[in-house]
């Protein structure tokens, strides 16, 4: 347990996520959003200032520089979410995961599942993970990591 993930775990992480996301190299619709948030590559939620246009494919070293990015900004916002309580690897990274797929506004209201995780009670955590709308929208994909957070 640490601060910083240990960079095996780090790399587990980013493996998980890219395994869950999928790539596709053109805009998409999400797949529970629709149109109303065009996504490209590894679930990055297209926004204004992107590059990317609609009906163009692009390469997958500009899918992997695009999902870096997401993921750094998925890491931080993470380490945000859990403050300076020590918490093993395998609670960042689960953390890291949902604010990839939800972001640091919808993660952050998770104050129960933060409160929790303060306390370093990580089967709360789960809990309050799954009682969720997201969980309820992805629980095949987040069956795993509530188990994985339970046993932490």
């Amino acid at each position: 347990m640490s601060l910083k993930m240990e960079a095996a775990s780090l790399q587990k992480t980013k493996d998980r996520i890219k395994q869950h996301e999928g790539c596709v190299l053109k805009i998409y619709d999400d797949p529970l959003l629709g149109s109303a948030a065009p996504t490209i590559f590894y679930g990055h939620l297209c926004v204004p200032s992107d590059p990317w246009e609609a009906g163009q494919i692009y390469t997958m070293d500009d899918a992997e520089r695009v999902f870096e990015e997401d993921f750094d900004i998925a890491s931080e916002t993470a380490d945000k979410f859990i403050g300076d309580v020590d918490v093993p690897d395998t609670v960042r990274s689960i953390v890291i995961e949902v604010s990839f797929n939800i972001g640091e506004p919808r993660l952050m209201g998770f104050r129960l599942m933060r409160a929790a995780i303060q306390d370093q009670d990580y089967v709360e955590a789960a809990r309050q993970l799954k009682d969720s709308k997201l969980y309820r929208q992805l629980s095949n994909r987040y069956d795993p990591l509530i188990e994985e957070m339970s046993n932490a």
